[in-house]
Protein backbone atom coordinates (compact mmCIF):
# COMPACT_ATOMS: atom_id res chain seq x y z
CA UNK A 1 0.00 0.00 0.00
CA UNK A 2 1.26 3.33 -0.96
CA UNK A 3 1.76 5.93 2.30
CA UNK A 4 -0.47 9.31 1.41
CA UNK A 5 2.02 12.02 1.71
CA UNK A 6 0.66 14.92 2.88
CA UNK A 7 0.94 17.94 0.98
CA UNK A 8 0.60 21.58 2.45
CA UNK A 9 -0.28 23.54 -0.90
CA UNK A 10 0.86 26.91 0.95
CA UNK A 11 3.90 25.92 1.83
CA UNK A 12 4.99 24.81 -1.33
CA UNK A 13 2.94 28.01 -3.10
CA UNK A 14 5.36 30.58 -0.59
CA UNK A 15 8.57 28.59 -1.59
CA UNK A 16 7.63 28.92 -5.20
CA UNK A 17 9.88 31.75 -6.53
CA UNK A 18 7.02 35.15 -6.74
CA UNK A 19 7.27 35.60 -10.34
CA UNK A 20 5.89 31.59 -10.81
CA UNK A 21 3.60 31.81 -7.87
CA UNK A 22 0.23 32.40 -10.10
CA UNK A 23 1.06 29.76 -12.18
CA UNK A 24 1.86 26.69 -9.52
CA UNK A 25 -1.79 28.26 -7.29
CA UNK A 26 -3.35 27.43 -10.88
CA UNK A 27 -1.75 24.39 -11.26
CA UNK A 28 -3.23 22.74 -7.86
CA UNK A 29 -6.40 22.04 -8.93
CA UNK A 30 -5.07 19.88 -11.76
CA UNK A 31 -2.21 17.95 -9.43
CA UNK A 32 -4.89 16.46 -7.05
CA UNK A 33 -3.80 12.59 -8.73
CA UNK A 34 -1.24 10.71 -8.51
CA UNK A 35 0.14 12.32 -5.88
CA UNK A 36 1.51 14.66 -8.44
CA UNK A 37 1.53 17.85 -5.96
CA UNK A 38 4.58 17.03 -3.83
CA UNK A 39 6.18 15.56 -7.29
CA UNK A 40 5.79 18.66 -9.09
CA UNK A 41 7.33 20.53 -5.89
CA UNK A 42 9.96 18.11 -6.11
CA UNK A 43 10.53 18.34 -9.79
CA UNK A 44 10.40 22.46 -9.59
CA UNK A 45 13.26 22.03 -6.90
CA UNK A 46 15.57 19.44 -9.57
CA UNK A 47 14.84 22.20 -12.21
CA UNK A 48 16.33 24.79 -9.93
CA UNK A 49 18.98 23.09 -9.26
CA UNK A 50 19.89 22.07 -13.35
CA UNK A 51 19.44 25.34 -14.32
CA UNK A 52 22.47 26.48 -11.94
CA UNK A 53 24.87 24.81 -14.00
CA UNK A 54 22.98 23.94 -17.11
CA UNK A 55 22.24 27.06 -19.74
CA UNK A 56 18.47 26.49 -19.51
CA UNK A 57 15.65 29.69 -19.86
CA UNK A 58 14.09 29.66 -16.44
CA UNK A 59 11.18 31.49 -17.78
CA UNK A 60 10.86 27.98 -20.06
CA UNK A 61 12.03 25.76 -17.93
CA UNK A 62 10.06 26.72 -15.03
CA UNK A 63 6.79 26.81 -15.86
CA UNK A 64 7.05 24.00 -17.94
CA UNK A 65 8.04 22.32 -14.59
CA UNK A 66 5.30 22.82 -12.75
CA UNK A 67 2.49 22.59 -15.57
CA UNK A 68 4.30 19.10 -16.91
CA UNK A 69 2.11 16.55 -15.40
CA UNK A 70 -2.03 18.85 -15.20
CA UNK A 71 -2.63 16.40 -17.96
CA UNK A 72 -3.04 13.54 -15.43
CA UNK A 73 -5.84 15.27 -14.03
CA UNK A 74 -8.18 13.87 -16.89
CA UNK A 75 -6.85 10.29 -16.92
CA UNK A 76 -9.03 7.87 -14.66
CA UNK A 77 -7.22 7.20 -12.02
CA UNK A 78 -7.96 3.68 -11.99
CA UNK A 79 -6.54 3.41 -15.30
CA UNK A 80 -3.59 5.65 -14.72
CA UNK A 81 -1.26 2.83 -13.49
CA UNK A 82 -1.16 1.35 -17.02
CA UNK A 83 0.21 4.73 -18.40
CA UNK A 84 3.22 5.29 -16.38
CA UNK A 85 5.92 3.19 -14.28
CA UNK A 86 8.32 0.75 -15.12
CA UNK A 87 6.79 -0.83 -17.70
CA UNK A 88 3.62 1.19 -19.61
CA UNK A 89 1.17 -0.99 -20.75
CA UNK A 90 -1.24 1.75 -21.94
CA UNK A 91 0.52 4.41 -24.32
CA UNK A 92 -2.51 5.94 -25.79
CA UNK A 93 -3.29 7.30 -21.99
CA UNK A 94 0.01 8.34 -21.41
CA UNK A 95 0.66 10.18 -24.94
CA UNK A 96 -3.22 11.56 -24.00
CA UNK A 97 -1.59 13.18 -20.58
CA UNK A 98 0.64 15.02 -22.84
CA UNK A 99 -1.85 16.41 -24.98
CA UNK A 100 -4.19 17.35 -22.39
CA UNK A 101 -1.39 18.91 -20.22
CA UNK A 102 -0.31 20.98 -22.92
CA UNK A 103 -3.72 22.35 -23.43
CA UNK A 104 -4.06 23.14 -20.01
CA UNK A 105 -0.79 24.59 -19.38
CA UNK A 106 -1.51 27.40 -22.66
CA UNK A 107 -4.52 28.23 -20.50
CA UNK A 108 -3.37 28.69 -17.31
CA UNK A 109 -0.37 30.57 -18.68
CA UNK A 110 -2.70 32.60 -20.66
CA UNK A 111 -5.11 33.17 -17.94
CA UNK A 112 -1.79 34.70 -16.09
CA UNK A 113 -1.03 36.84 -19.37
CA UNK A 114 2.66 35.14 -19.58
CA UNK A 115 4.70 36.13 -22.86
CA UNK A 116 3.18 33.86 -25.32
CA UNK A 117 6.54 33.07 -26.90
CA UNK A 118 7.49 31.36 -23.71
CA UNK A 119 3.89 29.60 -23.44
CA UNK A 120 4.31 27.89 -26.79
CA UNK A 121 7.61 26.61 -25.77
CA UNK A 122 6.19 25.57 -22.42
CA UNK A 123 3.60 24.10 -24.01
CA UNK A 124 5.79 22.12 -26.96
CA UNK A 125 8.27 20.57 -24.04
CA UNK A 126 4.53 19.39 -22.11
CA UNK A 127 3.55 17.93 -24.94
CA UNK A 128 6.30 15.04 -25.38
CA UNK A 129 8.00 15.18 -21.88
CA UNK A 130 7.58 11.31 -21.50
CA UNK A 131 7.20 9.69 -24.89
CA UNK A 132 9.94 11.66 -26.69
CA UNK A 133 13.62 10.56 -25.72
CA UNK A 134 15.74 12.90 -26.83
CA UNK A 135 16.40 16.25 -26.01
CA UNK A 136 14.44 18.57 -28.65
CA UNK A 137 16.24 21.56 -26.71
CA UNK A 138 18.66 22.22 -23.97
CA UNK A 139 14.61 23.70 -21.95
CA UNK A 140 12.97 20.35 -22.30
CA UNK A 141 16.63 18.52 -22.03
CA UNK A 142 16.42 19.97 -18.57
CA UNK A 143 12.67 19.82 -17.79
CA UNK A 144 13.19 16.24 -18.94
CA UNK A 145 15.73 15.80 -16.08
CA UNK A 146 14.34 16.94 -13.62
CA UNK A 147 11.17 15.13 -13.66
CA UNK A 148 13.07 11.90 -13.74
CA UNK A 149 14.79 12.76 -10.84
CA UNK A 150 12.60 12.73 -8.70
CA UNK A 151 12.41 9.43 -9.22
CA UNK A 152 15.74 9.12 -7.03
CA UNK A 153 14.38 12.05 -4.51
CA UNK A 154 13.88 10.21 -0.93
CA UNK A 155 10.52 11.06 -1.05
CA UNK A 156 9.98 10.13 -4.72
CA UNK A 157 11.70 7.42 -4.18
CA UNK A 158 9.69 5.72 -1.73
CA UNK A 159 6.25 6.66 -3.52
CA UNK A 160 7.13 4.74 -6.10
CA UNK A 161 8.92 1.56 -5.14
CA UNK A 162 5.72 1.05 -3.12
CA UNK A 163 3.20 1.75 -5.84
CA UNK A 164 5.00 -0.29 -8.71
CA UNK A 165 5.03 -2.56 -5.47
CA UNK A 166 8.71 -3.42 -5.37
CA UNK A 167 11.41 -4.04 -2.86
CA UNK A 168 13.39 -1.01 -2.97
CA UNK A 169 16.97 -2.55 -3.42
CA UNK A 170 16.16 -3.96 -6.97
CA UNK A 171 14.33 -1.04 -7.28
CA UNK A 172 17.10 1.26 -6.76
CA UNK A 173 19.26 -0.92 -8.80
CA UNK A 174 16.63 -0.60 -11.46
CA UNK A 175 17.22 2.94 -11.44
CA UNK A 176 20.71 2.82 -11.67
CA UNK A 177 20.39 0.82 -14.64
CA UNK A 178 18.10 3.57 -16.77
CA UNK A 179 20.60 6.64 -15.69
CA UNK A 180 22.49 7.03 -18.88
CA UNK A 181 19.62 5.85 -20.80
CA UNK A 182 17.03 8.65 -19.36
CA UNK A 183 19.30 11.33 -18.25
CA UNK A 184 20.51 13.98 -21.08
CA UNK A 185 22.35 16.86 -19.34
CA UNK A 186 25.95 16.39 -17.37
CA UNK A 187 24.36 18.07 -14.63
CA UNK A 188 21.07 15.39 -14.58
CA UNK A 189 22.86 12.17 -14.75
CA UNK A 190 25.85 13.44 -12.03
CA UNK A 191 23.13 14.14 -9.35
CA UNK A 192 21.12 10.75 -10.50
CA UNK A 193 24.02 9.15 -9.42
CA UNK A 194 24.54 11.31 -6.20
CA UNK A 195 21.08 10.63 -5.13
CA UNK A 196 21.11 6.59 -6.08
CA UNK A 197 24.04 6.57 -3.64
CA UNK A 198 21.95 8.13 -1.22
CA UNK A 199 19.14 5.94 -1.71
CA UNK A 200 21.08 2.93 -1.51
CA UNK A 201 22.58 3.57 1.38
CA UNK A 202 19.30 4.15 3.17
CA UNK A 203 18.08 1.18 2.01
CA UNK A 204 21.44 -1.18 2.98
CA UNK A 205 21.33 0.86 6.45
CA UNK A 206 17.44 0.01 6.39
CA UNK A 207 16.46 3.48 6.84
CA UNK A 208 13.61 3.59 4.33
Amino acid sequence: MVKDYQIDADFHLKKIRHVYQKIYEFAIPFLQTRQNEIHTYIVYQYALRLLEDEPGIPEIVIPAAILHDVGWSCIPEEEQHTAFGPVVKNKKLQRRHEVEGAAIAMEILNSVDYDPQFSQKIAEIIDGHDTTNKARSIDDAITKDADKLCRFSGIGFRIDYQRFNKEPLPYIRFLFEKIDEWFLTNTGREIAIYEGCMREKEVSQKRL
